[in-house]
């Protein structure tokens, strides 16, 4: 038996092509990845929770909150190239080295969603607990459905997306076939389909669909601005 049933890791490197310093970017009185420190300690069910940065003021951070940051993430997996998938098997080997063996199940959370709640952890992993898939991933409905997009040939032609089942190939966007987007707040895998997979999504996942205002992704600056502005309205808190 592991020790642990959910291992949970707060990825937050320091440098960022988008936005300087982007995980300590204020949002309200609070830096952006205090958010997601706040939010994961409330939930009982994660049995080990880490932060893998390598940034000092985030760690320093984490300490001061009370999330555990018992390592500096190396250099070589804090580029803008670097994995994420990486980054969990260099925490997994922090893992086995303290605990000696591995958890039963791991868990992403990534700071640039600073507005998925506790309840939102919690109710992912009731959904994955209660799943026969080994993989989930939380999920919003789309704001702009990937159906209405056009992409462009390599001959440079403009051609519709087509996303539509066969049987409804007549039929306006209502025909088009159920879509969602992985907002990137949650991912929840088992270990060992992790590691035989590399893969944190996998190839048909559990989904936890969350409310759009809690799985903002904040990515550039106009991400912040509008994740400053649900916060400032009272949207989220």
């Amino acid at each position: 038996m592991s020790s642990h049933n959910i291992f949970a890791i707060i990825p937050a490197r320091k440098g960022s092509k988008g936005i300087d310093n982007k995980n300590l970017q204020l949002i309200g009185n609070k830096p952006m990845i205090q958010f997601t420190f706040d939010s994961a300690k409330q939930v009982a069910r994660i049995d080990s929770l880490v932060l893998s940065s390598d940034d000092e003021k985030i760690i320093s951070l984490a300490k001061k909150i009370g999330v555990d940051a018992p390592f500096i993430r190396p250099s070589n997996l804090s580029l803008d190239d670097s994995k994420t998938s990486d980054v969990v098997l260099h925490s997994l080997e922090w893992y086995e080295a303290s605990f000696g063996q591995m958890p039963k199940n791991i868990m992403l959370l990534q700071p640039t969603s600073p507005f998925r709640t506790s309840n939102d952890i919690n109710h992912a992993i009731n959904k994955f607990i209660s799943s026969k898939k080994k993989t989930l991933v939380s999920v919003t409905e789309v704001s702009q459905h990937p159906g209405d997009c056009l992409v462009k040939s390599d001959e440079g032609k403009f051609s519709r997306l087509d996303l539509r089942s066969d049987s409804h190939k007549e039929i306006g966007r209502q025909g088009f076939l159920e879509t969602f987007f992985i907002d990137g707040s949650i991912y929840i895998s088992d270990t060992m389909e992790f590691l035989a997979s590399n893969d944190l999504v996998g190839s048909n996942p559990e989904i936890c669909l969350i409310p759009q205002s809690h799985g903002i992704d904040i990515d550039t600056n106009f991400d912040l601005s509008i994740a400053r502005a649900m916060h400032s309205s009272g949207i989220v808190s």
